[in-house]
C-alpha cells in the first residue's frame, strides 16, 4: 500500500510537470531588413538603398505585460531580457503561467530608470554583457553595429549605442502589440524590422549618421524610429 501511494504521488507530480510545460508559451523574435531575414555578415541594402553588413544587434525587452479583452494587466514579475542575433536561443522568451487569453502584450525597449539608477547589477543586466556604459552609469538600450560602403568612418563601420534615461534624454519606449485573435499562440512569432531604424519618423542615412555613442537629440530620434520595428507575423 506504501508503494502504491508513492507510486501515484510521483504519477501525479509528473503530470503536474507536463501540463505546467505544455501550458508554457514562449515570445519569439524575428530580426528582418525588410522582407529579408537578417543574417550576421550578409551584405544586404536597407531601405534607403544604402549597402551593410551586421555584425552586432542586441537589445532589452523588460517589464512585459500581457492584456486580457477585459483589460485586465498580467505583469511578469522582474522581466529583463537581453535579445542578442548572435544567440538565437535570446531571441526567444518563455512565458511562465500565461494568460489563456489576452488581446496585446506591452513592454518596454530599454531597461527602466530605477535599474539605471542601481548601478552594477547581474544576469542580463551585468555589465559584461556589454551594454553598460560605465561614463553615463547606465545601459545602452539598443545596439546596432557592422559596416556600410556609405560610411566614412574607419573601415566603413557604422555604430549605434542608444540610451539615455533622464529628462530631456529619455529614449525609453513602450511598445504594444495587438494580437490578432484573442487566444495565446504555442509560438507568438514578432518580426523584428531594421529598416525602421534608418527612415520613418526621422530619414537617417548612414552616409550622414554612421556613429551615436551617447544619449541626446540624435539617439532620440533613432529611438523613435526603431520603436516602429515591431510587429506581429500572422500564422
Amino acid at each position: 500500500m506504501k508503494n502504491l501511494l508513492h507510486y501515484l504521488l510521483l504519477l501525479l507530480l509528473g503530470l503536474s510537470s507536463f501540463c505546467e510545460a505544455q501550458a508554457q508559451q514562449r515570445i519569439s523574435f524575428q530580426h528582418f531588413l525588410g522582407s529579408q531575414p537578417l543574417v550576421l555578415e550578409d551584405s544586404i541594402k536597407n531601405i534607403n538603398a544604402e549597402i551593410l553588413v551586421v555584425r552586432r544587434f542586441k537589445y532589452y525587452i523588460s517589464n512585459l505585460v500581457l492584456i486580457d479583452a477585459q483589460g485586465n494587466r498580467q505583469i511578469i514579475p522582474d522581466s529583463y531580457y537581453l535579445i542578442n542575433e548572435a544567440e538565437p536561443s535570446s531571441k526567444n522568451i518563455v512565458l511562465p503561467n500565461a494568460i489563456k487569453n489576452y488581446s496585446a502584450i506591452e513592454f518596454q525597449l530599454g531597461v527602466d530608470s530605477a535599474r539605471n539608477c542601481n548601478g552594477i547589477q547581474s544576469g542580463v543586466l551585468d555589465p559584461m554583457q556589454g551594454m553598460f556604459w560605465t561614463w553615463n552609469t547606465g545601459y545602452v538600450f539598443v545596439k546596432l553595429e557592422g559596416s556600410s560602403p556609405s560610411s566614412s568612418l574607419p573601415a566603413h563601420a557604422f555604430t549605434y549605442h542608444i540610451g539615455g534615461f533622464r529628462t530631456g534624454e529619455n529614449v525609453l519606449k513602450t511598445i504594444r502589440l495587438e494580437m490578432p485573435g484573442t487566444i495565446l499562440p504555442k509560438d507568438l512569432q514578432v518580426k523584428v524590422d531594421l529598416n525602421t531604424w534608418f527612415t520613418g519618423t526621422n530619414t537617417l542615412l548612414i552616409t550622414d549618421r554612421p556613429v551615436c555613442h551617447s544619449p541626446g537629440a540624435l539617439a532620440m530620434k533613432f529611438a523613435a524610429n526603431y520603436a516602429q520595428m515591431f510587429s506581429i507575423i500572422q500564422p
